[in-house]
This record gives structure tokens, C-alpha cells and sequence, in this order.
């Protein structure tokens, strides 16, 4: 800590040092420049009344300028036109100085002196200009100046050592305020080595607050750590309730198999077990037991308990084992109704494949040799082939919306629009069964992605088609309301059973899976549209009646544009 404060302490004082050696040295630059400019105006005026005006100018103003400032000062007479009737540096200056700043100001300023600092177009150089109006010429003093390091050789010697002076006297009083700091802490240090076992010591009083604080602190920190030591038994039962009241089983058993600690969800689990008791002998389950048996340091197994199943997570600890009991009840049914899905996928697989097949090999074989039965035979294959695609895309549907993984680009679309293509899509249906289709559609704009809502109306529209009844209705209504929209779909159908209508929303579920197939359908349908109205956090409702109809009311909330 010492160094780090001696080190600062140095690094402040050299920050310091070094804005005001640049400040010192800017201030006395432009101070010396301003004297610089006074005696060149003497001087600029002393050469005004020693020049005979009526005589020869130029080789007067050449006699006097070794007289001048410096023996770099260039001496230029002009006239109130502006031109430059001699100069020292050039015998004939062809260039107008009229607007120069220097005579601007001598003309017009009330002493008639005029000053600045430029690059001279004669000489190339940056020059310091002095002139003086004496009512009838203007009579310029011009020298070399560098900016404020001109007179870095007079100021910087002076400058260097008032620096070194100055930061070795800080050096000397930021060690001895360093040591001054530091001490105090280093005998707490000393003090806290030497402290007792029930964290008691002894501390000087020291002049400075700050330490005093620590000091009292420290104080404070050593009566909470008796505080907590008498706090750790109640934590410790704090620690065990939590543990009876986990949802989750929880058994601690000692290098017996003797019962050292159990919650409640675990004696739901299991049984009612006590603590002391042998685990062992009052466990039924073999699996478990042969787990127990296993010397792994971790492992886990699955297995029944009544109706639930869970997961038990087995930890060989140094004195004895801990159980961890999960219930993996949903899980274990996701699971079956995953294997339950590939069952039907590919039950539903298996009769296009069987009939393609059957006619494949009939046609290879000769069997069938008159071409109109041959063209039967292939527009069957194609039919089965159309429908194997509509199924497979259908699936790959569900588990892009099931698992989100659809890149979707939502834009606003005009659904009565999309409505109207659907229904021209299924127009040669609607007349062949002579169904009469009524709309009411407002000019809904919603944002949406074009190919899943599309699929949605598609389906539905596709359902009221196929399960209408020759002469049927299909009524189609959409409107906005409370910043949702409604989509009805009703047609005069069959209609759909009580019992079934709880179950018509799951994959490949149909109510006459004869009738179905017969009508081309993949019993996922009502699945899609459930998920993609899911997708858009929307809602839907069916209302249904044997050989009365079915409508399904779709609502979706609105989306703000972005």
C-alpha cells in the first residue's frame, strides 16, 4: 500500500507539474512577445522620423536597418495606396499591401500602430509585422517569429529547474505522507495476526476517522461472527424443513442403508418410512435395490410408482448415499405419444406404399395389357404417390411449428384476398357437389406470414368441402374486432360427435377413418391449424352437430407493423 500511494502521489504530482511548466511557458511566451512587439513599435517609430522622405529611400532604410530590432528585421515603407515604395528584402515589391492586416490596422487604429503574424508571400518565412502610419507613409518592421518556441532558449533552462527543484521537494514530502498513511494500517494488520480464537483483539486509537471506522468495523465483524456461530444450529433446521417441504423426494441414507434423513414427498413416494429405519428392507422395487447394490459414484434410473414415473438420481457419498426423486410423469408420456405419432406415420405410410407396390408389380409383370386399365392402374399410383407427398409435407409442417424452427418473414396481407384464392382453389369440389358458398368478408389487412396462413384457411376451408353434404352450405365470415381477427368457417356437413370432439385437433385422429382416407385426407388437417393458430398466440373454437354441420371460429390478435 505504500508504494501504490507513494505511487499516486508521484503520478498527481508530475500531471501537475507538467500543465503548469506548459501553462508558465505559454504565459511567458506570449508576454515576451508582447514586449517583443512594443520595442519593434519604438523602434518602427525612432526609423519614421530619421527618414528624409524627399531623399533616396531605399538606401536610407538599408543604413538603418543594421540599426533595427535585430539583424534580421526587414524594414518596408508604404504608401496609404498600399504600395511598397522600399523594402530591405526586395528592391521592387510589385504586390499591393493596402489590405494587409498590419497596415489595415496602423491606418485606422487611433495610436497608428498596427501588428500581426503571418507567412509573408515575399519572403516564404512566418514573420512578425510591426507597422507605424506617421500621417503620410507607413513605415513596417518585419522579423522571423516561430510561434511561442522562439524563445524556448531563454525560457526552458529557467523552466527545467524550477521542475526539478519542485518535484524533489514533492518526492521527499509524498514519502514521509505515504509512511504518515500507512502506518496505522499496517499495526491493525500486526493487531489482527494476534487475535484470539473467539475473534477478540486490541487496537490503538488513532487521530484519523477513517481508521477509526475500520477499526469500529472490524469491532462490529467480530460480534457477528459469535452472532452466527450461535445462528449455524438454527440454519441447520432451517436447511432441514426446506428439504421436507422440496416437492421433488429426498431420502439421506448412513453406510448401513439406514434412514438418516426423508421428506414428505418422499414418503408420498414410497411409502411411510421413518428415520432409523433400514431403506433396504422396506423397499419393493428391484430396480432401486439393485442401483443401491452398484458401486458408481453417480448414476440414475427410471422406473413406475403407481401411476407416476420418476427418476431416481443415486449419490455414493463417504457415509453413505443420497436418493433424489423427480417426477418424469409428463415427460414419459411425451415420450409415448412421440413413439404413439412415428406408429400412425407410419401405419399411414404402409397402405399407398402396399398399393403402389401391388400395382407396380402387376403392370411389370404383363398382368394388366389394355391401355385404358393401364391408365387406371397409373392415375391410382399417382393418386397414392399425391397423397404420400400431401402427408409427409404435412408432418414436416407440424414439427417446424412445433419446434419454431421456421425462418418466417411476416408481412401485412389482405386476407380477403387469400380467402378468395383458397376458394377458387376448391371450385371444381364446390361444384361438383353443388355447395352454395356464402361470404361476408371485410378487407382485413393482418401481418402474417403468406404460406401459414394460407395453409390455415386452406384446411378449413378444405374439411367444409369434403364433409359437406351434396346441395350443402359453406358459410365464410371475416371481421375485426378488439383487435383480433375472426375467422368462421361453417359448413352442413355430417358433423362431428360429442364424444370426438375433444380429440379432432390431435394428429391423425378421424372420426370415420374409412370415410376419411376414401376422401384423400391425412388426418392432420385440424393438427396444422391448431398449431399454427398456437404460432400466433390465437385461439380456436368448434361448434358441431351430427348431420347439422360444423363451424370453427378462429380469432388471431392483431400486429402492429414495425
Amino acid at each position: 500500500m505504500y508504494k501504490s500511494i507513494l505511487r499516486y502521489f508521484i503520478t498527481v504530482t508530475l500531471i501537475s507539474m507538467v500543465i503548469t511548466l506548459g501553462l508558465s511557458f505559454a504565459l511567458i511566451s506570449n508576454s515576451m512577445l508582447s514586449n517583443t512587439e512594443k520595442e519593434m513599435g519604438y523602434s518602427v517609430r525612432l526609423i519614421s522620423h530619421s527618414i528624409d522622405y524627399k531623399g533616396n529611400l531605399i538606401s536610407q532604410i538599408e543604413e538603418l536597418a543594421p540599426f533595427a530590432y535585430s539583424d534580421q528585421t526587414r524594414i518596408s515603407i508604404i504608401d496609404k495606396n498600399g504600395t511598397v515604395l522600399a523594402d530591405t528584402y526586395k528592391s521592387i515589391i510589385s504586390e499591393n499591401h493596402l489590405h494587409r492586416e498590419e497596415v489595415q490596422e496602423a491606418l485606422h487604429q487611433k495610436d497608428h500602430y498596427g501588428y500581426a503574424i503571418r507567412k509573408s508571400d515575399t519572403t516564404r518565412e512566418r514573420m512578425l509585422y510591426v507597422a507605424y502610419f506617421n500621417g503620410t507613409r507607413i513605415i513596417r518592421l518585419s522579423m522571423p517569429y516561430h510561434s511561442i518556441f522562439e524563445y524556448a532558449s531563454v525560457i526552458a533552462p529557467a523552466i527545467l529547474f524550477s521542475a526539478i527543484i519542485s518535484f524533489a521537494i514533492s518526492f521527499i514530502m509524498s514519502r514521509k505522507l505515504a509512511r504518515h498513511v500507512t502506518k496505522p494500517l499496517d499495526e491493525l494488520v500486526d493487531a489482527l495476526n494476534n487475535m484470539t480464537d473467539d475473534f477478540r483483539f486490541e487496537l490503538k486509537e488513532y487521530d484519523y476517522e477513517e481508521v477509526e471506522t475500520i477499526t469500529s468495523t472490524l469491532e462490529n465483524l467480530t460480534h457477528r461472527l459469535r452472532k452466527s456461530m450461535r445462528e449455524t444450529a438454527f440454519e441447520r433446521d432451517k436447511q432441514d424443513e426446506i428439504i421436507s417441504q422440496m416437492r421433488e423426494g429426498f431420502i439421506l441414507l448412513d453406510e448401513n442403508g439406514c434412514i438418516l434423513t426423508i421428506n414428505k414427498a418422499a414418503r408420498k413416494i414410497l411409502g411411510n418410512l421413518e428415520e432409523k429405519q433400514s431403506f433396504i428392507e422396506h423397499v419393493t422395487h428391484p430396480e432401486l435395490l439393485e442401483a443401491l447394490r452398484s458401486e458408481e459414484k453417480h448414476l440414475h434410473i427410471e422406473m413406475p410408482i403407481g401411476d407416476y414415473y420418476y427418476r431416481c438420481y443415486i449419490s455414493n457419498l463417504p457415509f453413505g448415499e443420497a436418493l433424489f426423486f423427480v417426477d418424469i410423469t409428463m415427460a414419459h408420456n411425451a415420450t409415448k405419444m412421440r413413439e404413439d405419432f412415428f406408429s400412425s406415420v407410419s401405419h399411414e405410410l404402409k397402405t399407398p406404399i402396399t398399393s403402389i407396390r401391388g400395382y407396380t408389380e402387376l403392370l411389370s409383370a404383363g398382368v394388366i395389357t389394355d391401355e385404358v386399365k393401364q391408365k387406371e392402374v397409373l392415375t391410382k399410383i399417382l393418386d397414392q404417390v399425391r397423397n404420400m407427398s400431401n402427408l409427409i409435407n404435412d408432418i414436416l409442417m407440424l414439427s417446424r411449428l412445433d419446434s419454431r424452427d421456421l425462418l418466417v418473414e411476416e408481412v401485412p396481407l389482405h386476407i380477403k384476398t387469400t380467402v378468395e384464392n383458397v376458394l377458387e382453389n376448391y371450385d371444381a369440389s364446390i361444384i361438383k357437389k353443388n355447395i352454395h358458398v356464402h361470404t361476408d368478408l371485410e378487407d382485413v389487412i393482418y401481418i402474417g406470414n403468406d404460406q401459414q396462413i394460407q395453409t390455415l384457411i386452406s384446411n378449413l376451408v378444405s374439411n367444409a368441402v369434403k364433409y359437406n353434404k351434396e346441395n350443402g352450405d359453406l358459410n365464410i365470415s371475416l371481421h375485426e374486432a378488439n383487435d383480433h381477427m375472426i375467422i368462421v368457417v361453417a359448413d352442413t356437413g355430417i358433423g362431428i360427435p360429442s364424444g370426438d370432439q375433444s380429440r379432432v385437433f390431435e394428429r391423425f385422429y378421424r372420426v370415420d377413418k374409412g370415410r376419411s382416407r376414401a376422401l384423400g385426407g391425412t388426418g392432420l388437417g385440424l393438427a396444422i391449424v391448431k398449431h399454427i393458430v398456437s404460432y400466433y398466440d390465437g385461439t380456436i373454437q368448434l361448434r358441431s352437430q351430427l348431420d347439422v354441420g360444423t363451424q370453427i371460429t378462429i380469432s388471431l390478435p392483431m400486429k402492429k407493423a414495425s
